[in-house]
């Protein structure tokens, strides 16, 4: 053999075969099962103002969901609608030295996830969940966007591809993409071998959650099986910097999510015909949709339009505040009051006469002073006064609801005047959802 012939195969033998094209494609359709294993780690901390001052509070926490998915109905090539039923849920956290558990009951298992332009909605069609259990189910990975995360087409490994908006959108759980014409993630495959791909997503992208700006700044790598033209396993790390919003304050977070995906080929029973006889085929009732809260002393309960956000809890006091498409335009400050006779109520003038001096109120005008009964036997009296409260304009709805058995509870509802509109009547829903103890 010729020195040349020699290093001509020398080449040959060091030399790669040139890349085979890998199609990396997933067409979900109505009627796919999988399991998912939803693995979180994350570490970070809280940023909240106390008298001026921004304090930093490390945050610590853990969760691990079990779940079966069924795809009920797909748009935009991805699952839009999807009945969940989980296993498990749980979620552990550490702020600032004080450790919060939380789990799904089992008589909320069933979960139905929507997905649309305003990002993730879940509700339960077992009845209504708490803003805890909420959480519980939407702040996990929603596996909805992994078929956006491909690029849908046959590429070689190193060739890149820009990850659909609406992908990153439920990737990100975001409400609402800032930049929708450039999303921030783009795609690559790395490896192409003995049946499998694997594939990383890389980039930042910026959107809005409850009406605070979050920029995500992610770093993931997934496995798709060719054969079974599906993605197995995706490994997502995001930095999160998250501006204070009118619901939570800002933060600056490390999380890293594990997720393992197995299609089933039989409907678990949970998720079978006749268990989702109980999910509806069109629009969601609003009462699916309602959030239920239950005072730690059981002295009061709520079930409430999921718009109103708990942001202060204490023994005597809950704070709510309404968002209206992201946007703060109402505070509800529950007080709980002292007890009267079964039968009987604060007199209205002592009621009127306490809301009248709360610290830093001003009334310049009186614009309602009426008292009801409602049906369920309880006695409403509601002042709506207009005035100034710390020098700054406002308009107060001052509420006190007693039961039958004497049990109280004040509700104060605060917004600026030019918010009177978009609030409208859902101070006074809110009103009625209170449930006192009738026995």
């Amino acid at each position: 053999m010729s020195r040349a012939a020699a290093t001509l195969l020398a080449l040959v033998a060091i030399t790669p075969v040139a890349n085979a094209q890998v199609t990396l494609s997933e067409a979900p359709t109505a009627g796919e099962y999988f399991r998912y294993t939803v693995e979180l780690d994350l570490t970070g901390k809280l940023i909240v103002t106390q008298e001026g001052a921004k304090e930093a509070v490390r945050l610590d926490a853990k969760a691990r969901h079990l779940f079966a998915e069924r795809t009920l109905a797909t748009a935009d090539g991805l699952p839009a609608r999807s009945a969940r039923y989980y296993d498990s849920a749980a979620a552990s956290a550490v702020v600032g030295g004080e450790k919060a558990d939380r789990a799904l009951p089992n008589d909320r298992a069933l979960v139905v996830a929507l997905r649309n332009s305003d990002g993730a909605f879940c509700f339960s069609p077992t009845g209504p969940l708490t803003r805890d259990e909420l959480d519980l189910v939407t702040e996990h990975f929603n596996p909805q966007c992994i078929p956006g995360l491909l690029p849908n087409k046959a590429v070689n490994v190193g060739d890149t591809w820009t990850v659909l908006p609406a992908a990153v959108q439920a990737a990100c759980q975001f409400d609402g993409l800032i930049k929708s014409d450039k999303t921030g993630l783009t795609g690559k495959l790395t490896a192409a071998a003995n049946g499998q791909a694997t594939f990383t997503i890389e980039g930042t992208a910026e959107g809005i959650e409850s009406g605070a700006k979050v920029t995500l700044t992610v770093t993931a790598n997934g496995t798709y099986d060719v054969a079974a033209k599906r993605v197995t396993a995706l490994t997502w790390k995001q930095k999160d910097d998250r501006e204070q919003g009118p619901v939570a304050p800002a933060s600056q977070v490390e999380a890293t999510i594990a997720i393992k995906r197995a299609a089933l080929t039989e409907a678990p029973k949970e998720l079978s015909d006749t268990a989702l006889a109980v999910v509806p085929k069109g629009d969601v009732p609003a009462s699916m949709g309602l959030l239920r809260y239950t005072d730690p002393k059981k002295r009061y309960e709520l079930v409430y339009p999921r718009d109103w956000h708990v942001t202060g809890q204490t023994e005597h006091h809950l704070i709510m505040r309404l968002l209206d498409k992201g946007e703060f335009i109402a505070q509800a400050t529950f007080m709980v009051w002292k007890k009267a006779d079964p039968g009987k109520h604060t007199p209205a003038d002592e009621f009127k006469k306490a809301v009248g001096s709360s610290p830093g109120w001003t009334v310049s005008r009186v614009l309602e002073d009426a008292e009801t009964a409602a049906p369920d036997g309880r006695w409403v009296y509601r002042i709506s006064a207009e005035g100034k409260m710390e020098e700054l304009p406002a308009i107060q709805n001052f509420h006190l609801i007693a039961g039958p058995q004497g049990d109280q509870v004040a509700v104060t509802f605060a917004m600026k005047p030019d918010k009177v509109k978009a609030v409208g009547a859902r101070d006074r829903d809110l009103v009625n959802a209170l449930v006192l103890p009738k026995k």
